[in-house]
């Protein structure tokens, strides 16, 4: 009898087990179809928004199906906060990146997108795909310049690690990019050699200590037509990821050597020959900010304001939603949630606070959006830019700036002060005194069966001394 109920218990914990593991593995998730309206040059993205739940990103597993007529290119990783309630639910967001290999109008059935072995499907649609001003060939003349040995090579492959910046300001954003350019009218037979093996430990040693590191999360080398001091490659590109330097000491990239098989005939044969192509060093002198007293405690970057208001026209006590959403290159995720502070003419309350960085073209891009409750208690006009700013070190301009709200609102009514206001207190103990009539006397049941007590107390005293009073008489 012991050893039944022993394997029932045994076996009741296995199952509790089993059922807990395919509870933490289920992910629930959610898929964003990106712009289905896109140039030949540009890609198209789907996206999956995955709950953090203190999970780590690298172990989610997820699957993108194949499209027909898109190429896959790589995977970039965003991260998203969302602060509701008084609480914060960290986000993860994939996104698949296709490249057209045609200009029209593509059908897109319903597909499968894989999260942890859980499925969803997206519905059918289709993506048109236009032609590109000028040829689909990008210009990078401004971003990667060579150096002088890469240049002497310029009709053969080369291999360059090459940034967008080489003197940005400390906080700023500069995007790195490892790639493999090949000539167009390169005859050479190239094969790559382990790459699986070689890119990661590249990767590695190219990456800056003293930075932040926003990843492009590419998982294939991503090929696309380039043109480069007027001369047009086919661009392997490897790794690309935005970094924020957290001072201003340099940075030094070193030289990277990457190995390629080229096919060659020797005696006869087909041979694979190892050849090595070396990246030249790669030095960034990041540049002090001026001497300020928010410098190292604001963003830095170019930004832009967007903002709404559900109505310009209210009275007073009416509830007004305010949106804003800050977006630009720099380091935008990095903005603090102003402490707003309500006064004698307007309430605030934050309803909602959301960041999120994921890339933009060549960029990685943040964005911080909120949405604030305002409750106006006084009639007037008001201008939201003395409650709505943010400071920031614009890199454009070389100086600090502010974004100011541009929003006014105009309230009517009376002073909301005149009288109190509990209607929006849920249950509270006081919600609704304001509309009781203090005229009346209500029987407060604590304060006068206390009185009643003390009188019937003092009326039994008073007897019980009567009838002493009496007895000796």
């Amino acid at each position: 009898m012991n050893s039944r109920n022993a394997f029932w218990g045994l076996f009741l914990y296995f199952l509790v087990a089993f059922h807990a593991l395919i509870a933490q593995n289920k992910m629930d998730f959610t898929i964003q179809i990106g712009s289905k309206n896109i140039n030949q040059d540009e890609t198209f993205v789907i996206s999956i928004t995955v709950p953090a739940m203190g999970t780590n990103s690298e172990s989610i597993v997820y699957k993108f199906p194949e499209l027909a007529n898109f190429q896959k290119l790589g995977i970039s990783r965003g991260k998203s906060s969302n602060y509701q309630n008084g609480q914060i639910e960290q986000r993860i967001i994939y996104s698949q990146h296709y490249q057209p290999v045609g200009v029209g109008q593509f059908y897109i059935p319903a597909e499968e997108v894989m999260v942890n072995q859980q499925s969803q499907k997206f519905e059918p649609f289709y993506v048109f795909v236009n032609p590109t001003n000028g040829g689909s060939i990008e210009n990078n003349s401004d971003e990667i310049s060579l150096a002088d040995e890469v240049l002497a090579k310029a009709n053969q492959p080369f291999l360059l690690v090459a940034s967008n910046q080489v003197r940005p300001f400390v906080g700023q954003g500069f995007t790195l990019k490892f790639s493999l350019f090949v000539p167009e009218n390169n005859t050479q037979e190239l094969e790559f050699d382990r790459n699986d093996i070689q890119i990661p430990k590249l990767i590695q040693q190219l990456r800056p200590r003293n930075c932040w590191e926003e990843s492009f999360g590419l998982q294939v080398e991503k090929v696309s037509k380039v043109e480069i001091n007027q001369k047009k490659y086919t661009e392997y590109r490897f790794f690309q990821a935005t970094y924020f330097a957290l001072n201003h000491r340099p940075i030094q990239i070193p030289a990277l050597s990457l190995q390629i098989l080229k096919k060659e005939k020797v005696a006869g044969e087909l041979k694979s020959i190892p050849i090595v192509f070396k990246s030249p060093a790669l030095l960034i002198q990041p540049r002090a900010l001026p001497n300020h007293p928010l410098a190292s405690k604001v963003p830095v970057g170019i930004y832009t304001l967007k903002e709404s208001i559900s109505k310009n026209l209210a009275k007073t006590g009416e509830q007004l939603v305010y949106t804003s959403s800050i977006i630009g290159d720099g380091n935008g995720i990095l903005w603090d949630s102003k402490g707003l502070e309500s006064d004698y003419f307007i309430d605030f309350n934050r309803l909602s606070t959301q960041s999120s960085v994921f890339p933009s073209m060549d960029k990685m891009v943040g964005d911080k959006t909120e949405i604030i409750q305002i409750i106006p208690k006084q009639p007037g006009k008001f201008a939201l830019k003395q409650y709505f700013y943010w400071i920031y070190f614009n890199t454009r301009t070389e100086k600090f700036d502010t974004l100011r709200s541009k929003i006014d609102v105009e309230i009517q009514g009376q002073p909301s002060d005149s009288r109190v206001n509990t209607s929006r207190e849920m249950d509270g103990l006081y919600r609704g005194i304001e509309n009781m009539n203090s005229d009346t006397v209500v029987w407060n049941r604590w304060v006068n069966w206390r009185q009643l007590a003390n009188l019937t107390i003092f009326s039994i005293f008073v007897v019980l001394v009567f009838i002493v009073w009496k007895t000796k008489k």
